[in-house]
């Protein structure tokens, strides 16, 4: 019997984060209650990169949560927004950077490889750039695996493809 084989990935739809994003920005402006406060959401696609401006932390919060319903509605998990940065901005508001998770970055890579091992799988996993493929006999063990890899709990949009 021939090998299966998995790809453990982290990726995101960045055509669907720009539909989430066109849906958020429509809804804050029409919330009554952002009329006359800054509340911008600015998605700059190349960057992988949202820009929260707000004029104090409850607009944020909400602005942050409208966001993240749209994204949830559109298949994307939460996960991949990593807050990166939050800073001053004009005239008294705030403003906080969110990037979004395209990839497993080499540690977490590491970090599951050695999960794997550690946990006497008969598989073999490699790092693949970004990816992660796991090759075994039985498709039973990557299930296991894939269960196992969840239960990690990683701050990452984790997903499985190219089952063989």
């Amino acid at each position: 019997m021939a090998d299966s084989s998995m790809d453990i990935m982290a990726t995101v739809d960045v055509h669907e984060v720009d539909n989430a994003w066109q849906q958020a920005v429509k809804e804050i402006g029409q919330r009554w209650d952002f009329k006359g406060k800054t509340a911008e959401l600015e998605w700059n696609k190349a960057e992988k990169k949202v820009t929260i401006t707000a004029a104090d932390s409850m607009v944020l919060e909400a602005m942050l949560d409208i966001f993240k319903t749209k994204l949830a509605k559109r298949g994307i998990n939460t996960k991949a927004m990593e807050h990166k940065s939050e800073e001053p901005a004009a005239g008294g508001a705030m403003r906080h950077i969110y990037t979004i998770i395209d990839g497993i970055p080499s540690d977490k890579a590491k970090e599951i490889t050695k999960m794997i091992k550690a946990a006497k799988y008969k598989v073999q996993a490699s790092i693949q750039g970004d990816v992660i493929r796991v090759t075994g006999k039985s498709r039973d063990v990557l299930q296991e695996i894939q269960q196992a890899v969840k239960d990690m709990d990683l701050p990452l949009p984790i997903s499985f493809g190219n089952y063989k």
